[in-house]
């Protein structure tokens, strides 16, 4: 069987303001047969992350066809038996050893307890450290940790001896010979000299990948076999001479050595989806608890309620004033918690470790939604609350709930657009470009008339979802609106499907990843 399969795969990126296409991969054929141990080696620039970023569908070739386990490599099933460390990857902050394993491992289907995996990478007295505060050869261990949290088949490392210490790296070697005994496939890209020592006698094909403007002829792949058993036979001639006669272990057979063992097509194992999303959920709700001073500013709204209090506007005149609070603010949770958070995540890493894992799109998504929706009742909960008592509003309970469905639920469509719009930006200018739709969110919902627009002004605000969605809220808060109940509710439908499609395709795109 071959796990890993690229035919005829072409890679081009465009870089610059004028796009200029730069080709790093030409006509590339690439297999890796189960059982295999594979070197990927090359010069830096030659291409390498970029093969393995194909393998795991973290981008899309140019030309060509990708498969992983049989399957295309963006489908989420086809990583639930791959393990993967990978280079530029970075864990979030505020979230300890254990709880990383335990949602990591929550993707796969045949995963390891929590306790086997600490155990295997040595890291059971770090369990309830922060990941951020580890040293860097404990963090590499916590990436291979990752990486066989669910009992791979198949590991994939990229480096993975990088900023090791002496102990961590005799670890990490100890585990690989394992792995061989239990005949997991590896595919291995390292320019370490040290690992070359190791990798004697476990090796069974080396492949030079070469920069794409330095191949003159030829492929620009090429591939080196070995035999693992010849330094055995010469270490321990007797024990061979035994093997061939009762027969070798999996990971020495020589058939297997070279790939010409014909397996049947492994069977995918399911995943367990309401895990999975109960696991995200509990995830993210826990990076919010862990960052007080962001719930701290998101109810500093109540603050100013006795303002309102002050300045007469009570009763029935308050109404409309604190709907408009909580919708500024509102929105303002989710230009920080999907729009910011989602740039930071994307630019440091945590995004593309995701995105190798078998975590479906839609899964996270979804999660990144529900605590958008959860944190935005909390907190509307509590404006509500404050309102009433301080601004003596007088209200049925009934209004008072079909008021908040109304304002939760159609926060959907424009958390979607947000969350796509966060893969897009930077860091450092994801709050400017945000903020600034923020203002725009704000005329555009006609809650505040621009003097002497122009007409196509006032048409292009009449097909805003934000215009849509401010008048569904006036109707149910009984404020003047326009009579056109089921336009407003088809635009908003239409604008959660058209969002929701943006967020997944911005999520999907190489840039995310790179």
């Amino acid at each position: 069987m071959n796990v890993i399969e690229l035919k005829q795969v072409s890679k081009t990126f465009h870089k610059g303001l004028l796009f200029k296409p730069v080709p790093i991969l030409k006509d590339l054929n690439f297999t890796v047969k189960s059982g295999e141990f594979v070197v990927l080696r090359g010069e830096n620039g030659a291409g390498k992350t970029t093969v393995l970023n194909l393998i795991l569908g973290l981008i899309k070739p140019s030309q060509g066809e990708v498969n992983l386990m049989e399957l295309p490599p963006h489908i989420s099933e086809s990583k639930v038996r791959v393990g993967v460390v990978l280079q530029d990857t970075q864990v979030p902050k505020n979230i300890k050893v254990k709880e990383l394993i335990e949602l990591v491992r929550s993707y796969y289907p045949n995963r390891l307890t929590t306790s086997e995996i600490l155990s295997k990478v040595n890291l059971t007295y770090k369990q309830d450290t922060c990941a951020t505060d580890l040293s860097g050869g404990q963090r590499q261990r916590l990436y291979f940790a990752l990486a066989l949290a669910g009992n791979p088949s198949l590991l994939i490392l990229d480096e993975p001896t990088r900023n090791l210490d002496d102990q961590g790296y005799e670890e990490f070697w100890e585990q690989i010979k394992i792995c061989r005994q239990q005949g997991i496939t590896i595919l291995m890209v390292t320019n370490n000299k040290a690992d070359w020592k190791k990798l004697e006698g476990l090796v069974t094909r080396m492949v030079i990948l070469q920069k794409l403007s330095e191949v003159i002829e030829g492929e620009q792949l090429q591939s080196h076999y070995y035999n693992p058993l010849a330094s055995f036979i010469q270490e321990k001639p007797r024990l061979y001479l035994e093997w061939a006669t009762v027969g070798f272990p999996y990971f020495l057979k020589p058939e297997l050595l070279y790939g010409l063992e014909d397996e049947s097509e492994l069977e995918q194992p399911q995943q367990n989806i309401a895990l999975i999303l109960l696991k995200q959920f509990w995830f993210e709700t826990l990076q919010l608890v862990r960052t007080p001073s962001f719930l701290l500013a998101s109810a500093s709204g109540v603050l100013l309620l006795p303002l309102f209090k002050y300045a007469g506007l009570v009763s029935e005149n308050a109404v409309k004033p604190l709907v408009s609070l909580c919708a500024v603010f509102l929105f303002t949770i989710i230009i920080e918690l999907l729009g910011n958070r989602v740039a930071v995540e994307r630019a440091e890493g945590w995004l593309k470790l995701l995105k190798a894992t078998p975590l479906p799109s839609s899964v996270y998504i979804a999660t990144k939604i529900a605590t958008l929706l959860t944190l935005a009742s909390v907190i509307l909960v509590l404006l509500f609350s404050v309102g009433i008592w301080q601004l003596e509003i007088h209200q049925s309970f009934e209004w008072w709930s079909k008021l908040f469905f109304t304002i939760i639920i159609g926060l959907i469509p424009f958390g979607l657009l947000f969350l796509g719009l966060g893969y897009w930006l930077e860091p450092k200018s994801a709050s400017t470009w945000l903020t600034l739709m923020l203002v725009v969110a704000i005329f555009a919902s006609g809650s505040m008339p621009i003097p002497n627009a122009p007409s196509y002004v006032q048409d292009l605000i009449a097909v805003s979802p934000f215009y849509h969605y401010q008048q569904l809220v006036s109707w149910i808060a009984e404020f003047d609106y326009d009579n056109q109940l089921f336009l407003h509710l088809l635009w908003m439908v239409w604008a959660a499907s058209a969002f929701g499609l943006f967020a997944s395709w911005s999520y999907q795109r190489d840039q995310v990843v790179q």
